[in-house]
């Protein structure tokens, strides 16, 4: 706990004197938490209502640039430490089942000290390998600061290791539930009958050591004839054998109820040896920890616990990559603008974001404010964040006089889907932040002519499979090849790590060993498949399958839905190199630049532009796979056509649902969850068209950059990761040579000046 506070107030410090956030200001991120996209992102501060007439002095001076560096090693090492067991938190992706309220954090796992050794020293080594000479004074500073907090972070792990020796002997067991824990935690398989097994003797171990503690009760004077312990070592074994009763928990739950087999070995042996824990922590708390008996002999010396192998990857990022990033002096600026702004979207129930926003005199002095800057003189990061100020400003401008779409159209059903429609109006006005220069009909074209694209190559998987072209027969097939209950944890866990070896393989993105080692798993409850039929992603992956408590058509329809090839299609969409690595690639990044209020364009973009590029690639070996990829290519199309049809009050949710089991291929019971999470949860009405738009427009991106030869490709994938959530029209200008100049037009037409005409899809 102690190195989890130090930690905590090393990196608010470092944080702090990189940041150039105005006083009194707090980033808020909104992320949605059912497919792990990354949803609207606004600034949330009291400031001061005036447009400041002269933007010059808010400019930011340089900063350390020593920042990143010191953000890297304490993001990467507070990830490390949730790979393992903490003593009733388990690690991340505990899935369902929370800890028992109260538990200690006192981690047991030796394995934790010895990794995070590794990490610590592999650091000392990479900064003591830096010219502080040719740093600023102010990263020099930083620099003498994170060797210290490093220097002191390894003498934490000897503390850390000295506490485990001294309880060790109360719970003698322990490291044989942090092996079930770290092991699950890790999504290695699990052997059930050796696991029964051992949960079997821990609980006989358990009562050896209360029969040996109570002889020692009973000792006065003289030789201890039985194992003692006074009141504080008593307290501390209570903690600990609370945090692995907590450990204990969240491992049963994460199998419990989706393995059969699993269950029918270890359900007796886990209750009797979670009350066995339950009343040995009393016993110490109440009787040991009262009679205060402490040993004669002294403890022997805690033994030392040596680092852990180094990573085939090494742990360090580039530090002179990091060192020569540019900066963004225009940050404070952006903040303070979106702070009143409001980020201009709509909010649920078909209201304008925009109504309670500034009037158009506030954005026209911002334009005036803005002219107030050289705007040749700023750095490429800076100029975005101009330009970008400048198209919100123009667009607020633009809605004056505009009066809001009145009775908007909802057809109405009796599928009991509710949520309020958007309107045609209010699509454009959205599409219009979001920088979409199209129509809502122009967007239908272009949904269109992608499923025409999917619709020959499912033709093609299907005449591979003998099935000529009836691609609905191929994709029956591929439901059909889902693994027995308790299998699926593993499956998914082999999908992941096969991304990131194909990935690194082709050398296309960097992928950086901590968050590649840092992938976690939960188990989906049966009551959130009811909207969620699929698996989600971000800082874990959760997986939706049938549960013991569900029945028998929507335990098939789970099964068939999250089949193996078509969860090939989209495990890495969850994971490495979608959501989960956007979140770890920001918060590494954070500060970089200004964040130019968030898109769900770029959130879900990213993810679905690698299932293009894996597709194209050639990621997926089989026809069988080809068509799981495929299902969820014109999955999205049809994303883009239910949700802008339904909002624009021609198609009600009934009606979605079918188009959904009819033209894509969906489970009925997956398609009502489908569409009840796209009307009823809190997605913006842009959200599901989101995912192919933006996978499009970094399609789009792509082909101007890299494949003009004006970037290489892996310069290109790392670059979008260190910008951020933005607009993609605006990550366009921050990444391409182009000059740019004040008022230079910003609108990007990525998909033709004319949707509607006839495009062959790619």
């Amino acid at each position: 706990m102690r190195a989890n506070r130090f930690l905590a107030i090393l990196l608010t410090a470092f944080l702090f004197a990189s940041a150039t956030l105005l006083q009194g200001q707090k980033e808020t991120t909104q992320r949605s938490d059912l497919q792990g996209g990354q949803a609207t992102s606004l600034i949330q501060a009291p400031m001061d209502q005036n447009v400041p007439a002269d933007l010059r002095p808010l400019l930011a001076p340089r900063q350390s640039e020593m920042r990143l560096i010191a953000q890297f090693y304490n993001a990467d090492r507070m990830t490390l430490n949730g790979n393992y067991d903490r003593g009733g938190g388990a690690g991340r992706g505990g899935g369902r089942g929370a800890d028992p309220a109260g538990v200690s954090s006192l981690s047991l796992s030796t394995n934790r000290i010895a990794r995070l050794k590794r990490y610590d020293i592999d650091w000392q080594t990479a900064l003591a390998g830096l010219d502080a000479g040719r740093l600023s004074p102010a990263a020099q500073a930083d620099l003498n600061a994170l060797k210290a907090a490093i220097q002191a972070n390894l003498k934490q792990l000897d503390a850390d290791a000295v506490v485990i020796a001294q309880v060790m002997p109360l719970v003698p067991f322990a490291p044989h539930i942090v092996e079930l824990s770290e092991a699950r935690i890790r999504m290695l398989d699990v052997d059930a009958r050796k696991a029964a097994g051992v949960l079997t003797e821990i609980a006989k171990e358990i009562g050896q050591i209360r029969a040996s503690l109570t002889e020692g009760l009973g000792t006065t004077g003289g030789a201890a004839t039985g194992l003692r312990a006074g009141k504080d070592l008593a307290i501390r074994g209570a903690d600990a054998v609370d945090g692995l009763r907590g450990s204990l928990t969240t491992w049963f739950n994460f199998y419990n109820g989706y393995d059969p087999l699993f269950m029918w070995w270890t359900t007796l042996p886990y209750k009797h040896l979670e009350t066995a824990l339950q009343e040995y922590s009393a016993f110490l708390r109440e009787k040991m920890a009262a009679a205060d008996r402490k040993p004669d002999a002294v403890s022997p010396a805690a033994p030392a616990i040596a680092p852990a192998p180094g990573p085939k990857i090494g742990d360090v990022p580039d530090l002179q990559e990091l060192l020569a990033l540019p900066q963004d002096e225009m940050t404070g600026i952006v903040q303070r603008f979106l702070a009143r702004d409001g980020g201009g979207r709509r909010g649920r129930g078909g209201a304008d974001a925009a109504a309670g926003a500034p009037n158009p005199q506030y954005y026209t002095a911002w334009l005036a404010a803005l002219k107030t800057l050289d705007f040749d003189g700023l750095s490429r990061n800076a100029q975005v964040d101009y330009l970008f100020i400048r198209k919100r400003c123009e667009i607020q401008i633009a809605r004056e006089g505009r009066k809001p779409q009145a009775n908007i159209p909802r057809k109405a059903d009796d599928s009991g889907i509710t949520g309020a429609a958007r309107g045609r109006d209010g699509l454009i006005a959205d599409l219009q932040v979001e920088m979409i220069p199209y129509t809502p009909e122009e967007l239908i074209a272009v949904a269109n002519k992608e499923f025409e694209w999917c619709d020959a190559e499912k033709r093609k998987a299907a005449q591979q499979m003998g099935f000529g072209d009836d691609w609905r027969k191929a994709l029956e097939k591929a439901k059909d090849m889902h693994v027995p209950p308790g299998q699926q944890p593993g499956v998914i866990r082999d999908l992941l790590f096969e991304a990131v070896d194909y990935l690194r393989a082709k050398d296309i993105l960097t992928i950086p060993q901590v968050a590649s080692e840092s992938l976690h798993m939960g188990m989906m409850s049966p009551e959130r498949q009811l909207v969620n039929p699929f698996f989600t992603g971000g800082s874990q992956i959760t997986v939706s399958y049938p549960t013991d408590t569900m029945e028998y058509e929507a335990r098939l329809q789970s099964m068939r839905g999250n089949a193996t090839p078509l969860s090939h299609a989209t495990a890495f969409h969850e994971m490495i190199p979608g959501h989960n690595f956007v979140g770890y690639m920001s918060a590494r990044y954070s500060g970089y630049r200004a964040r130019l209020g968030g898109t769900s364009f770029y959130g879900e973009g990213w993810p679905l532009y690698w299932e293009m590029m894996m597709y194209r690639m050639g990621f997926h070996d089989t026809p069988e796979e080809k068509t799981g990829a495929l299902f969820w290519r014109a999955h999205r199309c049809a994303r883009i056509i239910f949700s802008l049809r339904f909002h624009m009050g021609e198609w009600s949710p009934q009606e979605c649902v079918d188009f959904l089991v009819d033209r894509v291929g969906f489970e009925r019971n997956n398609a009502i969850g489908e569409v009840r999470r796209s009307f009823q949860g809190s997605y913006a009405p842009l959200y599901q068209a989101a995912y192919l738009l933006g996978g499009l427009q970094l399609r789009s991106l792509r082909e101007e950059l890299v494949d003009s030869g004006q970037m290489p490709e892996k310069q290109f994938h790392d670059e979008i990761m260190r910008q951020g959530s933005m607009p993609i029209a605006m990550l366009r200008l921050a990444m391409s040579k182009q000059r740019l100049t004040r008022d230079m037009p910003v609108d990007w037409k990525f998909y033709g000046d004319n949707p509607l005409a006839a495009r062959e899809a790619t």
